[in-house]
């Protein structure tokens, strides 16, 4: 009977090997949830990039150019960002990060009025709304270095810039930015420069972008309803600000609305054109974030360089339009 016991039972090492496979059956089914997630995030991000292509379609077939997104900052991979403090100036993945995006994706703006007070609590009073100074900006100014005003990225010419920042059409002062901005050259370089032509600006916007519009339905952090559309990103709609305030010297700091599409990973999509704006290209980082700017030939890097470029946009998820 006392043999017929032991039978019954499990030896220490019979245990150590059951919990061993119990490890390595959970560790797979990790590892499958974790390939089931990244495929996820890869099929959202060909999904945004295919339905911002459609728009890009709509948009050339109204202009015959693809949007014309001025530079933002250096298209130099080996520059630092100028806003940042901590950054130097080298190869790295930051600067190379940087100088890919000098043709933002994003459409930045200043807020209407009725949320300067939400913006002064949200930033504890390191930050407030444009529309509590106007005059620290250069009104005579277009270029963002020279003034951080109006970001016009690739889908700032695909929204309506004026339906997304303001009501114009109600009269209310308080649902749309401070009047002078609208005066301010970096605003009238892209659009009407009087007030009694925003209307005209409304009707055009409305026609064009209307048509390409539903695209844009639940992809767009910071979005909110157009046009019967709701295209805001889910747990990410209207107001989203700057990354971190901008300033205008003097001590001023300031943030602005952000509309801009992410990738899977949540990290903003990628777009270049060159002039005349007859191609593009839009691309992802991919899951590492990592990528390079196209336009910079690879025989122009050390061997080391381009090996550690290599790595970084293995994983790029792109579309090229020529």
């Amino acid at each position: 009977m006392r043999n017929a016991d032991r039978r019954r039972g499990f030896t220490l090492i019979e245990m150590m090997v059951v919990i061993a496979l119990i490890g390595i059956l959970i560790g797979g089914v990790f590892r499958l949830i974790g390939l089931a997630g990244e495929n996820a995030r890869e099929s959202i991000t060909i999904d945004r990039i295919q339905r911002l292509e459609n728009a890009l379609s709509g948009f050339y077939a109204e202009y015959g150019t693809y949007p014309p997104v001025a530079r933002h900052g250096s298209a130099d991979p080996f520059k630092k960002d100028p806003s940042d403090n901590t950054g130097s100036d080298g190869f790295s993945s930051a600067n190379a990060n940087r100088a890919a995006r000098c043709q933002p994706m994003g459409y930045e703006f200043p807020t209407p009025t009725s949320l300067d007070d939400y913006i002064v609590t949200l930033y504890n009073g390191a930050a407030y709304s444009a529309n509590r100074n106007p005059q620290a900006f250069a009104s005579d100014k277009t270029d963002w270095d020279d003034v951080k005003l109006f970001r016009y990225g690739a889908l700032s010419f695909l929204l309506p810039r004026l339906s997304v920042i303001g009501n114009f059409r109600d009269g209310g002062a308080n649902n749309r930015p401070a009047e002078e901005f609208f005066n301010y050259a970096q605003w009238t370089r892209f659009n009407s420069s009087r007030t009694g032509q925003y209307l005209d600006q409304l009707d055009r916007e409305t026609t064009v972008c209307a048509r390409w519009m539903p695209n844009f339905e639940g992809i767009i952090r910071g979005g909110k309803t157009l046009f019967g559309v709701d295209t805001h990103e889910r747990d990410h709609g209207y107001p989203r600000f700057s990354s971190s305030p901008y300033s205008t010297g003097g001590g001023n700091r300031h943030v602005l609305a952000v509309m801009t599409i992410v990738d899977g990973w949540g990290n903003e999509l990628y777009y270049h054109s060159n002039p005349p704006y007859q191609s593009y290209r839009v691309w992802s980082a991919g899951p590492d974030g990592k990528t390079f700017p196209p336009w910079v030939p690879m025989n122009s890097l050390t061997a080391d360089q381009r090996k550690t470029v290599n790595g970084w946009i293995k994983d790029d998820i792109a579309r090229t339009r020529k």
